[in-house]
């Protein structure tokens, strides 16, 4: 069995432990046993269990990373394409936000949303190192908010609805300040 395989198993029964099990009650030898492989082979290749959080939240935003890349090199959508790609996740995000582990994905992410506002915004890379961190906090944060929120609630609406509704949002708050 290739690395790559054995990673992918132990981070996939992680994700399925945590169906049924809080995340902070899983034991190595827990995920070790769904899967299927014993402890030492866990400990090989992750030293705790925050290891294998972190390889599978960098494997699905990798994905997701991937996907941006392509949309900035058409004419696509990156926040709709962002939508979707919670939605096809949203299992992973449910459970994240169950078991108090959104920051953890969240930082993640936030390495895509720079890449996003530099190609979205011509004047980025003119801006100060905090200015930029700042700003693309606030929009990590106000976009996967959102989408939290949406995936929390069971809203039915589709990415491009959920889109909409950010424009709505923005727009608002623009008006206010």
């Amino acid at each position: 069995m290739k690395i790559d395989e054995i990673e992918q198993y132990i981070t996939q029964s992680l994700l399925m432990l945590m169906k049924n099990t809080p995340y902070e009650k899983i034991t190595m030898e827990s995920i070790a046993k769904k899967a299927g492989v014993s402890r030492r082979t866990i400990y090989r290749y992750f030293s705790n269990r925050s290891e294998i959080l972190d390889m599978l939240f960098s494997n699905t935003v990798k994905h997701y990373a991937d996907k941006v890349k392509f949309e900035m090199s058409g004419n696509g959508n990156v926040l709709v394409t962002s939508f979707k790609f919670v939605l096809d996740n949203a299992e992973l995000f449910v459970l994240a936000y169950k078991n108090n582990l959104l920051a953890n994905i969240t930082s993640a992410i936030n390495e895509v949303v720079k890449d996003i506002v530099l190609h979205q915004n011509s004047h980025a890379k003119k801006w100060s190192k905090k200015y930029f961190d700042c700003y693309v906090s606030f929009t990590t944060g106000g976009i996967y908010g959102l989408l939290y929120e949406w995936l929390r609630t069971g809203s039915d609406k589709n990415p491009v609805e959920i889109f909409e509704v950010y424009k709505n949002v923005i727009a608002d708050l623009d008006k206010k300040f």
